[in-house]
């Protein structure tokens, strides 16, 4: 189906104006979203540390005690996710007498009033027990369907273990949405006695339905304008590009159907428009003119693009090359650790250190230490067959390690050095055919490495290490 420049330009409005539109929506309900939920988490945390001073530190202590000995003493503890059946009915019987303790009456009395006054659904208290990963409820103002005292709840944490090490910061907001009770905000915060220990939770559930059922009714009546506001926009802007870019297009369009060599068919249009079609009729009246200059010259300058685009590759490709060894060069490298640094994708550094370069140098000549550099550069080469490697120094090389040789370098690593264990212990080859190196290993670390100017230095630490073990090694 081939789609006209009308259709397109109509399509393409259209696509912009709905996309800015779905954008505005979800941005304005992101925003509402957003400011909804820190109210209400900041709400729930004044309530919490309010409740958690109202209290009385020793009729809670009563209370929590009370619950403690029966729990302690039941052999089926049942949680709450079995609510309604006979097993929790007989568990929760074990602490009927816990509701007829005065001081259970005056902590529910205390925590109706303050909820009363703060307007909220549900204040109460419980107890963490913290080895088993579950709450216990002391005491639950809640005046429709109350959690009992005894009543187990699983915890909401995902590392219950971890979060719970610290119980003073272990609760914070948590906002859930359950087909039983709908949006909740659900806030906790410990109650200390006398002399700093925690007691027990102080703990609010605030209702968020009615403001939710809002923001959505609200949020519908934006998408209504906004669709509506699109339409128009639409509509308008079909209109005004139908007549000021689509006609004048399509005149020049017939035009160019009709072009012949040497006919001034652009010319003919005769238009003086002081905009981008009066100046594509004037470009096109110019082309008439120079075409045939413009073909002639064409295949030329080809040809001399595909030169200088060979003669530059070439060049490139010359400048990050060791002239010795053939492999990358400390320019490549720099290079190449230049896109690594910021990428925070995992990779390693292996710095290799040829021994004894100098003593060949000063004793065979310096051709016989270019054999021994190039023979150090294939043992790299065949032993890291995946990484790129780097002579970035007379006798030093680099190996980037990623992906299998990334996962793999302590084999890699290893390997390499039994090479140069083995070859100091051969005494039948020439210093320059056989050689040793020292080799050294580090891996890039996010959370303390800046960029792999500090992977490079450690490398370069483990290098040196490996030189110490190696002499040693020589010296017996």
């Amino acid at each position: 189906m081939i789609f006209s420049l009308s259709k397109k330009t109509i399509l393409l409005i259209v696509c912009i104006a709905v996309v800015i539109s779905v954008l505005a929506v979800a941005i304005y309900s992101k925003g509402i979203s957003d400011v909804i939920r820190t109210q209400y988490e900041g709400r729930s945390i004044d309530i919490v540390s309010a409740l958690a001073v109202y209290i009385d530190p020793e009729t809670l202590t009563n209370v929590r005690d009370a619950v403690c000995e029966i729990y302690d003493r039941a052999e089926n503890k049942v949680k709450s996710d079995q609510w309604g059946t006979p097993e929790f009915d007989e568990y929760i019987a074990q602490y009927s007498s816990i509701e007829e303790m005065e001081d259970f009456k005056k902590l529910v009395a205390d925590l109706r009033k303050m909820q009363d006054v703060l307007d909220v659904d549900c204040l109460y208290t419980m107890w963490v027990d913290v080895p088993n990963e579950c709450y216990v409820y002391l005491a639950d103002a809640s005046y429709e369907e109350a959690c009992p005292p005894g009543c187990i709840d699983p915890v909401f944490f995902d590392n219950p273990a971890e979060e719970l090490k610290d119980l003073a910061n272990a609760f914070r907001p948590n906002i859930t949405n359950t087909p039983e009770y709908g949006w909740i905000c659900a806030t906790a915060m410990p109650v200390f006695d006398s002399e700093g220990e925690i007691i027990a939770m102080a703990c609010v559930d605030i209702s968020m339905n009615e403001i939710m059922t809002i923001q959505r009714t609200f949020i519908l009546y934006v998408v209504a304008a906004f669709l509506i506001l699109t339409l128009a926009v639409c509509i308008v802007a079909i209109i005004v590009v139908n007549r000021v870019i689509v006609k004048p297009v399509n005149k020049l369009s017939n035009a160019a159907s009709q072009y012949k060599h040497n006919k001034k068919v652009f010319a003919e249009l005769n238009v003086k428009r002081r905009d981008e079609i009066g100046t594509l009729t004037k470009s096109m009246v110019q082309m008439e003119e120079d075409i045939d200059g413009y073909i002639n010259n064409l295949e030329q300058t080809t040809k001399d693009l595909l030169t200088a685009r060979e003669h530059a590759e070439q060049m490139d490709r010359a400048a990050n090359i060791d002239a010795l060894t053939k492999v990358r060069n400390k320019r490549a490298y720099d290079i190449y650790i230049g896109n690594l640094n910021g990428s925070n994708r995992p990779y390693g550094i292996v710095m290799i250190d040829l021994n004894g370069l100098k003593m060949i140098n000063d004793t065979y000549g310096h051709e016989k230490g270019d054999v021994s550099i190039n023979n150090l550069c294939r043992i790299i080469c065949r032993v890291f067959k995946h990484s790129p490697v780097y002579r970035v120094g007379g006798d030093e090389f680099v190996v980037i390690l990623e992906n299998d040789d990334y996962e793999e370098r302590d084999q890699l690593i290893q390997s390499i050095r039994d090479i140069f264990l083995k070859n100091i212990k051969d005494d039948s080859s020439q210093p320059w055919e056989c050689v040793t190196a020292a080799v050294g290993c580090a891996v890039f670390d996010p959370e303390t490495d800046k960029n792999a100017d500090s992977v490079l230095a450690r490398a370069d630490e483990a290098m040196y290490e490996n030189k110490k073990s190696l002499k040693n090694s020589m010296n017996k």
